[in-house]
This record gives structure tokens, C-alpha cells and sequence, in this order.
């Protein structure tokens, strides 16, 4: 069972996270096949969940590509050393909540779209382009990675709303 912290008691979370080699990927399997059950499991009903949250410092995230808040449809994949390689000029503001700080939910500014590299479980590099929410969730991911907490990325929030969901 993974041992998921708060922010305040896991260093790991404001460490940047290595890249994992290749020639080690194997190494990582068990982590990855973990954190997937995780997050499948209906009991705790997330959809996210990077390496350093558990306590490795490795460049490893789990995200379930969700088209909206209600899409029952998704598909979970893991992504071993993401890097966004391009994003778009337009932001929008979404209402994010962490595992690691779970008592916060504040209205973040993401990239409406992002263009993500990464490679998967058989060692193939991959390209996808993701929008709307698919394209926060692993952006606030890719973020664990980087030392950076949604809590972070908090703009004055007064008067911003939520944009729709289309």
C-alpha cells in the first residue's frame, strides 16, 4: 500500500525529481503498477498521483486523461520523465486540489493545451496534445516533479471564475 503525505512531512515534494534512465525503467514497474491501482481504486477517487507524493524522487507521474469532471470513460496511463515541449498562449483558471495538501482548493491558471513528451512502459517515447482538463492534470503533475505545489501557482483569485468546460 502506498503512503501517500502531506506536503509538510515529505522533503521529497520540494526536491526537483530525477530523470529516470531508460536502462532502469524496469526497475520502476512494481512503483508504477501501485500507484496505477491507486488511483483506480474507487475509495479514493483521484486521478493523479507523481512519484515524489509517494517518496521517490523520480521523474514518474500516473494521470487519468479525464475529458471533463464527469467522464466515467477515462483512460489511466503512466509517463515516465514528461516534459511539456510546447503549450499555448491562452490560460484558464481551474479548481485544483493536491493529495498532499489536502484541506486547500484554489482556482490555478494553467495552459489551456499542452504538448507532452514522455516515455512509456515498453521504453517508447510518445507525443500527445492535451486540452482543457486532461491538459492541468498533468501539468499540476509535471509540477511535483518540478518542486512546485498548486498552492504555488495561486494568482489573486477575488474575482476570477472558473471557465466552462467545453
Amino acid at each position: 500500500m502506498l503512503a501517500i503525505e502531506k506536503w509538510q512531512d515529505n522533503k521529497i515534494l520540494r526536491k526537483i525529481s530525477k530523470d529516470i534512465p531508460r536502462e532502469k525503467i524496469k526497475k520502476y514497474a512494481k512503483l508504477w503498477k501501485e500507484m496505477i491501482k491507486h488511483i483506480k481504486d474507487p475509495e479514493n477517487g483521484w486521478v493523479w498521483l507523481a512519484a515524489p507524493q509517494v517518496w521517490y524522487n523520480r521523474r514518474l507521474i500516473v494521470v487519468s486523461l479525464l475529458k471533463d469532471r464527469e467522464d466515467e470513460s477515462f483512460q489511466t496511463i503512466m509517463m515516465i520523465n514528461p516534459e511539456i515541449v510546447e503549450h499555448s498562449d491562452e490560460k484558464i483558471l481551474f479548481e485544483e486540489w493536491c493529495l498532499s495538501i489536502p484541506e486547500e482548493r484554489w482556482k490555478v491558471p494553467r495552459y489551456r493545451s499542452i504538448k507532452v513528451k514522455y516515455l512509456d512502459e515498453k521504453y517508447k517515447e510518445n507525443v500527445m496534445i492535451l486540452q482543457w482538463l486532461r491538459s492541468v492534470i498533468v501539468q499540476h503533475e509535471i509540477d511535483h516533479l518540478d518542486w512546485i505545489l498548486f498552492t504555488d501557482r495561486i494568482e489573486d483569485n477575488k474575482n476570477n471564475t472558473l471557465f466552462p468546460q467545453t
